[in-house]
C-alpha cells in the first residue's frame, strides 16, 4: 500500500481479555484513545472490529509489540503476532509493530492523574494503545 496523506492510523494494545484501540492521523501526528474491545484468549469479537474498521477506514495498523523489559521475546508475543497476522489477512491493511515496553506503566500513571481518575483496566488498554501510537508517531517523524 502506498503512503498517502492524511492517513488514519489505528493502533492496538493486545491483551487476552481486552484489546485497546487508539485512532490517529499522520497530518497532526496525534493519537486519541478510542475503545477497548472485549477478547476471549486474545481473540476479539471480529464483527465489532469489522464495524470500527469500516467506520474509520484506517490506512495503517500499528500493533504494540510486547517485548520483555530486557528486550527478549515475551510469552504473549506469539499471541500478539497471531492477532497481527489475523488483522492483516482480514483487512489487507499494512501492519507495523511498535515496542510497547513501559506503555502499561505510563497508562496507569495517566489513569491515576486527577484529570482521568479511574483505574478501569479497559481504559488502561485504550490508553496504552494511545501511547503506542504516540510512540510510533515520534519514531516515524
Amino acid at each position: 500500500m502506498s503512503k498517502s496523506f492524511p492517513r488514519v492510523v489505528m493502533a492496538f494494545d493486545f491483551g487476552l481479555k481486552n484489546i485497546g484501540i487508539a485512532i490517529g492521523q499522520e497530518i497532526t501526528r496525534t493519537a486519541s484513545t478510542f475503545y477497548s474491545l472485549k477478547a476471549v484468549d486474545g481473540k476479539p469479537h471480529w464483527a465489532e472490529l469489522d464495524d470500527i474498521v469500516e467506520d474509520w477506514k484506517p490506512g495503517l495498523f500499528v500493533v504494540g509489540d510486547p517485548f520483555n523489559m530486557d528486550g527478549s521475546r515475551s510469552k504473549i508475543q506469539d499471541l500478539s503476532d497471531r492477532f497481527s497476522n489475523s488483522l492483516n489477512k482480514r483487512y489487507d491493511i499494512t501492519i507495523e509493530k511498535s515496542d510497547e515496553r513501559l506503555t502499561s506503566r505510563e497508562a496507569t500513571e495517566r489513569l491515576e492523574s486527577p484529570k482521568i481518575g479511574t483505574k478501569d483496566s479497559t481504559n488502561k488498554h485504550s490508553i496504552s494503545a494511545q501511547i503506542i501510537l504516540e510512540d510510533w508517531f515520534r519514531s516515524n517523524a
